[in-house]
């Protein structure tokens, strides 16, 4: 199999993640999902705990900073840090070979990489909220607050850091909808697909 580098944007409990781990495992390519802020705190020596609160989020002073705000202009947060160790972090595993990246702007920071597959994994709310209920021992209440509100940091996280829209069709090559055919369904699927550009 030629190089292939597969980044994939995901709704919360849409089962991104494990789609992702299924396909590297199949493939037998490396994959990189929350490793990476293990890797970034080894890298910046920031401490994981305090990586892993900002992971995927905007800080506020990036987007003071974006709004112009003095104070926020002279500051990295820690959120940019973490953006900026991560980024360049992704770039390194994509140059070294194939490999299974999941969230983190990837697909925009490897943009430029002829090799490149990027998907979005989406499911409907009821199947997420099932997802999430049974995987953090939730109330269906406290479930549906999270969905929205991870959806949201990481709808903002992404617009900020890439100019684009997260979850668009036209940001992604493809978008599946995991309630279909499952985890493993859908990890074979983005399998045959791979196999057709490679």
């Amino acid at each position: 199999m030629n190089k292939i580098i597969v980044t994939i944007g995901r709704q919360f409990g849409s089962g991104g993640h494990n789609v992702g781990k299924a396909l590297a495992h199949s493939l037998q390519i490396p994959y990189y999902d929350r490793n990476l802020i293990e890797m970034a705190s080894q890298k910046s020596g920031i401490e994981v705990g305090l990586l892993s609160y900002y992971d995927e989020r905007t800080s506020p002073s990036s987007l003071m900073k974006a709004k112009g705000g003095e104070a926020a202009a002279k500051e990295v947060s820690v959120g940019e840090s973490l953006f900026q160790v991560q980024s360049q972090l992704i770039l390194d595993i994509a140059r070294a070979g194939s490999c299974v990246i999941v969230g983190r702007c990837a697909d925009y920071i490897l943009r430029d990489f002829p090799e490149l597959f990027s998907v979005f994994i989406t499911a409907p709310v009821p199947e997420r909220l099932a997802r999430v209920m049974d995987r953090n021992h939730m109330p269906e209440e406290d479930a549906a607050a999270a969905l929205k509100k991870v959806d949201r940091q990481r709808a903002v996280y992404y617009n900020f850091y890439t100019g684009k829209q997260w979850g668009a069709p036209e940001s992604y090559h493809l978008t599946v909808d995991s309630s279909i055919l499952g985890i493993e369904g859908t990890a074979r699927l983005l399998e045959d697909k791979i196999k057709v550009l490679s």
